[in-house]
């Protein structure tokens, strides 16, 4: 949700070096998934890691930990995690379904729809569309200003670049995009999203704002030190970030959507898992970035065994990711509840999949998106 200090990212070098140091002689056949995971997150000081691994359709779901590390509560398979940027993909959808039914197109500029007051004086106003939203082509920030605060809500956008010319991830034109889903259909973003999505694909511990209740089996976040944050509650939607979910109910819309094309036009479905423009690791162009392009809300990662779609998230707490294969029909799901979080990646990568291939969607930019 955030942006992060860029600390952070020297941080997880070290860990992730330390991590694998340690966890050589640990992964063994002689062990079963279970303690192999609990060694992994232990490793990362992760207290909690809820794990789902689909293969044509059947799932091995893993609750490992604790919802808090001072309470010891263990999680299950109810436990509601914050899927922080895997909210963009069910955004995503969201606005394939209302582009399905003709109510807005994907090459048509966003202002010409809705008239956003945050870019009343920014020039570029104009010329972003939906693809650009969904491929983090529109020139804005990920964030300007201390989101969700009123200030921030408040806060003009400014261009870095012209839309369509550069890449630069971002949470505000997906949140342009959710104010202009809702303009158009005069239905605010959570009656859009439990009517598209979460009814529809049956994900009953789903919700796209904090529901009364909820914190009855909710994982809180944790700094890396392993001390718990308090318990986040998004009381407002935005289609960056504020999803609660468990793996499973994930693991069941990645399934329907990237392998099903559940609920859309043969042709809109394919148009979401086509190549549609590149990403970048910096300022320059590296040559990794050639193996994880842009689909429509997500990313492909492109290597030795062929095609599949990931996305990470990240929020204060959190971290988070899916890597789904259409061709083996596997699917890996995994949410954790600490900042060090994305250095259990490789090692969750390695366990259950075909480990002679390289995992660009780690190995790009250590998990992260921004």
């Amino acid at each position: 949700m955030t942006n992060f200090l860029k600390l952070y990212r020297n941080n997880l070098t070290k860990a992730v070096l330390g991590l694998t140091l340690f966890l050589i002689p640990v992964i063994s056949f002689s062990q079963d998934t279970s303690s192999i995971i609990q060694e992994i997150a232990h490793a990362a000081n992760v207290p909690a890691i809820q794990l789902n691994y689909q293969k044509d359709g059947v799932n091995r779901l893993y609750n490992i930990g604790f919802k808090n590390s001072e309470t010891k509560t263990k999680i299950d398979r109810n436990t509601i995690f914050q899927a922080a940027s895997l909210t963009k993909v069910i955004a995503t959808y969201t606005f394939l379904r209302l582009m399905d039914q003709g109510l807005i197109e994907l090459d048509k500029p966003l202002y010409s729809y809705y008239t956003y007051d945050r870019l009343a004086h920014n020039p570029n106003k104009d010329k972003i569309t939906a693809r650009h939203v969904l491929t983090h082509q529109t020139g804005l920030l990920n964030w300007e200003g201390d989101v969700p605060s009123e200030e921030w809500r408040k806060t003009a956008l400014t261009s870095q670049f012209e839309a369509g010319t550069d890449y630069m991830y971002s949470g505000e034109g997906f949140y342009f995009l959710q104010e202009t889903m809702e303009h158009i259909t005069g239905k605010t973003f959570q009656q859009l999203v439990e009517e598209e999505v979460l009814l529809p694909f049956k994900m009953k511990n789903s919700a796209i704002v904090w529901q009364e209740g909820m914190e009855q089996n909710a994982a809180f976040g944790h700094y890396e030190s392993i001390s718990p944050r308090k318990l986040g509650m998004y009381r407002k939607s935005n289609a960056a970030y504020t999803l609660y979910t468990t793996a499973a109910d994930y693991s069941q819309f990645i399934k329907k959507y990237i392998f099903e094309g559940f609920g859309l036009k043969k042709k809109t479905h394919e148009l979401a898992l086509k190549r549609i423009s590149e990403a970048k690791k910096s300022d320059g162009i590296s040559v990794d970035d050639k193996h994880v392009p842009c689909a429509l809300g997500m990313r492909m990662q492109i290597n030795e065994i062929g095609t599949s779609y990931w996305h990470t998230g990240s929020n204060p707490g959190f971290r988070c990711f899916f890597l789904a294969y259409p061709d083996s029909k596997e699917i890996v799901v995994a949410f954790t509840n600490s900042d060090s979080g994305f250095a259990t990646i490789p090692h969750i990568l390695a366990l259950f999949l075909n480990n002679n291939q390289t995992f660009w969607m780690y190995k790009w930019r250590l998990g992260e998106l921004d």
